[in-house]
């Protein structure tokens, strides 16, 4: 992820740090359309954990998760957050899914939750996740699909990514999103709308 957009979410993670923890409408519907695709003996990569809401409720389902970030400011929050529930399975590092230290077939599980917009080349970070993958292994994620329609929030971003205060973002439908997920290797399995924008819940399998 470029600098100015590791530089916006650390801004964002000094805003979070003094918020209180609770979970939205669509962190709630995406926790929930999770459910039935984790099992107790996953060993989970998230890529892109923020403040690890998303995370904390994944790890409270699974054996292990590897959660990274490129926003140190990100992880501070993340790591304090699981630290106060007491979630000790999650282990946060500096890092992105293009780290060398992350081994081919280690997970069986990439989960990544409002990030693929922002990413530079998607193709190539759904090829190298499948690469992380073990056979048969799901990526899951959501994302704002903010070409499906015209909205107040799709314009504010658009607004917002023109005068740079917004990373550069992808302002994608939810067949363009599918396919680009699917050029890595994938077979998408399920997809659902978690929210009117929409976010768009796909659960993809590896197949290659």
């Amino acid at each position: 992820m470029p600098a100015e957009s590791t530089a916006f979410f650390d801004w964002v993670s000094n805003r979070s740090s003094k918020q209180p923890q609770s979970l939205g409408r669509t962190a709630h519907a995406t926790v929930e359309a999770l459910r039935p695709h984790l099992t107790r003996d996953d060993d989970v990569l998230d890529y892109g954990c923020g403040t690890g809401d998303l995370t904390i409720a994944v790890a409270e389902q699974v054996s292990a998760v590897h959660a990274l970030d490129t926003s140190a400011g990100m992880l501070d929050v993340a790591t304090s957050r699981a630290n106060r529930r007491g979630v000790d399975n999650i282990t946060f590092a500096h890092s992105s899914v293009f780290d060398e230290s992350h081994r081919p077939g280690a997970f069986t599980v990439v989960t990544a939750f409002n990030i693929l917009h922002y990413l530079e080349d998607i193709p190539e970070a759904s090829r190298r996740i499948n690469d992380l993958l073990t056979p048969g292994g799901l990526f899951i994620s959501s994302t704002a699909c903010l070409a499906e329609r015209r909205s107040l929030l799709g314009m504010l971003a658009g607004l917002l990514t023109r005068l740079q205060i917004l990373p550069d973002t992808h302002f994608l439908k939810k067949s363009e999103l599918e396919a680009l997920i699917a050029s890595g290797g994938f077979e998408i399995a399920e997809t659902k709308d978690l929210s009117r924008l929409p976010d768009r819940f796909i659960v993809a399998k590896k197949t290659q």
